[in-house]
């Protein structure tokens, strides 16, 4: 402890005459300097604040610690007063919880839905020969569908054939050049089915991106009655197609539907070795069966467009 009365200290003689004359104590050591330079006037003060102050202090850490301990234990209790009023809905929640949820059946948006057949019919072709078609739907608009088809006629299982559905296409398939099934109802079988989910995030709208490049137009439509074609008696049907798309598409192939009067009443294949964007081609395709007229065409693409195999130029969707 500082020593007031140390012969080094030349102003302890004025400290205690100020002291005996009834001076503040907090005054002198205001005036005070510390000749040993170990701390300040102020430090001092400080530390007399805290030797007066120091019970307080305590008390006021005690108290608010006491404080925040009441504040836990008496929100803890609540809490297990709660969970103990609601006991049985814990328990059901709990086998609710452990219990295996169909996911497929809370959210049927993400999950894909079966292809559906529309129809199917036979149609008579080239003699003795009738194709067998069938009109498909894929109702799914965020699933590219690859599967395996084939046709049953008269208990007769055919060849199957191996095709596709764009998101939310409709389209006919079909098999061509039947023998003897005249007045037969063919049946249609899917196997090998496989659904490629189509990301939101590369393509946000699949209907409008698939119209803007399967952008097909007919035009200059003509239906001639029995021309001569290699000796054989058959009807010409005639037309432009253009691809008013801006793409370009290699190895493309059609199915051809021939209406009348808004009715399917024959099937016809189609296939281009390649298809330009802008470019406009003058078909000219045989019909052999007999007694159709025919007022108008519908064509149908057989292009996978999320495929870059099918474009001219290699592309990525």
């Amino acid at each position: 402890m500082l020593n007031f009365y140390n012969l080094n200290n030349h102003d302890s003689d004025k400290i205690a005459s100020a002291i005996k004359n009834g001076k503040s104590k907090q005054n002198i050591f205001v005036k005070y300097n510390d000749p040993t330079n170990e701390f300040t006037s102020q430090e001092l003060k400080l530390g007399f604040w805290y030797l007066r102050n120091k019970t307080l202090l305590y008390k006021i850490l005690f108290f608010s610690l006491v404080g925040v301990n009441i504040i836990l234990v008496g929100f803890s209790i609540w809490q297990w007063i709660i969970y103990i009023l609601g006991w049985q809905n814990a328990q059901q929640v709990q086998v609710e919880l452990a219990s295996s949820v169909n996911y497929t059946g809370l959210h049927p948006h993400y999950s894909a839905q079966p292809i559906q057949a529309v129809n199917t019919q036979i149609f008579s072709g080239h003699g003795d020969e009738y194709d067998a078609v069938a009109e498909l739907v894929n109702p799914n608009s965020r699933f590219l569908v690859t599967f395996d088809y084939y046709f049953i006629v008269n208990g007769t299982k055919l060849p199957a054939q191996k095709t596709f559905l764009l998101p939310g296409e409709k389209r006919p398939v079909a098999y061509l050049g039947l023998k003897d099934s005249a007045g037969a109802v063919p049946v249609i079988a899917l196997e090998n089915i496989e659904y490629k989910r189509i990301s939101a995030h590369d393509v946000p709208d699949t209907t409008g991106w698939q119209a803007y490049r399967l952008n097909f137009k007919v035009s200059d439509f003509v239906f001639l009655k029995s021309l001569a074609q290699e000796g054989a008696n058959a009807d010409a049907v005639q037309f432009k197609l253009t691809n008013a798309s801006p793409y370009s598409y290699a190895d493309v192939n059609f199915y051809m539907a021939l209406l009348q009067n808004g009715q399917m009443v024959g099937m016809l294949p189609l296939h281009l070795d390649s298809l330009k964007s802008l470019e406009v081609k003058n078909i000219d395709l045989r019909n052999f069966a007999a007694g159709l007229e025919i007022t108008e065409i519908a064509l149908y693409p057989i292009i996978n467009l999320y495929d870059s195999a099918a474009y001219l130029l290699p592309q990525s969707y």
